[in-house]
This record gives structure tokens, C-alpha cells and sequence, in this order.
């Protein structure tokens, strides 16, 4: 599988994103991946299931070959929309298509939320809308902002090997090869610190504004996708179907967090029939 060229686009806030563009004919799909990822995380999903839709593979803000400015408020989630939409802006309404995961689910379903009634669908992989209770919403807040204290003083690469260490991420580990592994890692540690602890600082969950008493508004088809193996995003997949005015949702069984990566074969299946119901 071939990478696509690098095309770096300045969007409406004078910052420039890393994008891959895919060639081809109908609607377009829009791939958003996670914390320490790049728009290269997403390609051998979205061209397993894109059939012969053009795509574009956004690095968003802080992450592989996009700007990492210095300033905290070009990280946050209203921020963040802004550049993706800016970039997919001249697509008419109902032509395009958001798949994110992790991190870029929420980013996804916030340009949702803010436009719900211009995309013509929306998948989430291990995403959430946010966290509606005040208390535990700050707590994640102080967390995310500890945590990003800490990627500044131990340098991205310790950073991302403690992250990967993390227990959510054991299926997903498992599931690789040495080849795989070193690959994963060494894509992790092409951000830099700034652009990675930024993130955290603007783009967390803790910071992020939560969605649940918008979900119902949202008019855009909604498929929510989790792991079996990662029962904490299992019961938010299937809350965030129930609330969406026109949402389901789908356990791939055996898989954790990084569905995609983990099952890859199943996720693009799932996506693929998503799509082909609701796209050109």
C-alpha cells in the first residue's frame, strides 16, 4: 500500500494541517485518527473500505507533519473544527463523510454537532461524546493537564512508550509483530512535544466541551464501533447511538481500543456496508 504525497493546506486560522489526498469518484470521506497518530494510521482502513471515493488523510493540529504552535487556544476542540472544516469546506452538504477514531471520533462529532445537518454520515471508532458530569469532567481536565506536564519533561519518546504501556492498549499491542510494534512506535514519536503536550492541553477530553444534549440534533446517520474487549468504550458506543437522532452501533468481538488496527479485515466491513448505504 502506497502513501500518499503530503500536501500541507493553511486553514482558516493560518494553520497548516498535513493532508493526503486520495483520488477518485463520489463522495468524499475524511479520515481523523487518534492521540500520537497521523492521517497515515487511518489509510489501510479507509482504502479497504472506500470502494472508489476519494479521501483525504488529515494530520491534525500537533500531530506528524502539521503545525505545533505555540499557543494552547489553536488546540481547542472549537479550533480544531474550524481547520477540518476549512479544509472540507467547499464539498456541498451531504457529500461527505467523517471516520475518526479516538481522539479524531471527537473531533468528528463535534464538526457533527456544529453542522448537524451537512455530513452524510459519521463513523466513530472507540469515541466518545465527552464527559457530561462537571466533577469527573474536571478531574479529567487535571489529569490531561498533568499529563501533558509530564510528556514536556520526559521528551516524546519515553512519553510514547508509557503510552503504549498503558492497559488499554494491551490487545492492541498483542496484536503486533515486532516489524508492526517498531513501526507504531516510531510513527508515535514523529510529533513533537509541543505539538503532543498542546493537544493534551486543548484537545483532551477533560477539555473538550461535551456533546450528549446535542445528539439528538445531530441528523447525519451515526455508526458508533467498539471493542468487546473495551467495555468502557462498549457502553459509550451504544449510549451515543441511543441518544443520536439516527445513530447504531457495532461490537467487533476479540478487539480492544484500536479497532481498525487490531481487526482490521471486520472494521472495514463494517464501515464499508455503512457507507455503501449512504454515499455515491
Amino acid at each position: 500500500m502506497s502513501n500518499p504525497e503530503v500536501t500541507r493546506v493553511m486553514t482558516a486560522d493560518g494553520t497548516h494541517l498535513a493532508c493526503r489526498f486520495i483520488e477518485g469518484s463520489g463522495d468524499l470521506i475524511v479520515g481523523l485518527h487518534g492521540f500520537t497518530g497521523d492521517g497515515t494510521t487511518m489509510l489501510p482502513l479507509i482504502e479497504k473500505c472506500r470502494g472508489q471515493r476519494p479521501a483525504v488523510l488529515i494530520d491534525l493540529i500537533g500531530h506528524g507533519q502539521s503545525d505545533a504552535p505555540d499557543h494552547v487556544e489553536h488546540y481547542s476542540m472549537g479550533s480544531v473544527v474550524d481547520q477540518v472544516l476549512s479544509i472540507i469546506g467547499p464539498n456541498p452538504p451531504e457529500t461527505v463523510h467523517l471516520i475518526g477514531y479516538s481522539m479524531g471520533a471527537r473531533v468528528a462529532l463535534s464538526m457533527a454537532a456544529r453542522a448537524p445537518w451537512y455530513f452524510a454520515s459519521i463513523t466513530s471508532l472507540s469515541g466518545t461524546a465527552g464527559i457530561d458530569d462537571v466533577s469527573q469532567r474536571a478531574k479529567r481536565h487535571d489529569d490531561d493537564q498533568s499529563l501533558a506536564d509530564k510528556l514536556d519533561q520526559i521528551g516524546v519518546d519515553a512519553f510514547v512508550d508509557e503510552w503504549l504501556d498503558l492497559p488499554l492498549f494491551d490487545p492492541y499491542r498483542n496484536s503486533l509483530d515486532d516489524d508492526d510494534l517498531r513501526a507504531t512506535i516510531d510513527q508515535r514519536r514523529s510529533s513533537s512535544v509541543k505539538g503532543l503536550s498542546n493537544s493534551l492541553r486543548g484537545t483532551g477530553t477533560g477539555s473538550m466541551p461535551p456533546l450528549w444534549s446535542l445528539m439528538p440534533s445531530i441528523e447525519s446517520p451515526l455508526l458508533t464501533v467498539a471493542g468487546s474487549l473495551d467495555p468502557k468504550f462498549v457502553e459509550l458506543a451504544k449510549r451515543m447511538a441511543d441518544t443520536a437522532a439516527n445513530g447504531r452501533s457495532h461490537i467487533v468481538d476479540g478487539s480492544g481500543h484500536v479497532i481498525h488496527r487490531e481487526n482490521l479485515d471486520e472494521s472495514a466491513r463494517i464501515v464499508g456496508s455503512f457507507l455503501s448505504q449512504r454515499t455515491s
